[in-house]
């Protein structure tokens, strides 16, 4: 019977290795994608937080039990 279809890890080491890389790679890859999304964010936040609350219009009240002025 011939090995074609071999295992990749062959010993111990490698096998914990691999479990290593297979938990570390992609939670770095995540946070390296968090920082790459969040650095535009966080030049002047506190100027881009007024801008995004700001009022979009103005009422003004006016007391209709004021006699008109002739």
């Amino acid at each position: 019977m011939s090995e074609a279809h071999g295992s990749l890890i062959k010993s111990p080491k490698q096998l914990i290795i691999m479990v290593f890389a297979s938990f570390f790679v992609p939670l770095i890859i995540i946070l390296l994608l968090m920082v790459f999304v969040n650095n535009g964010k966080r030049s002047d936040s506190e100027a881009s937080a007024e801008q995004l609350i700001k009022p979009v219009g103005q009422l003004n009240f006016k007391d209709v039990t004021e006699p008109a002025a002739k």
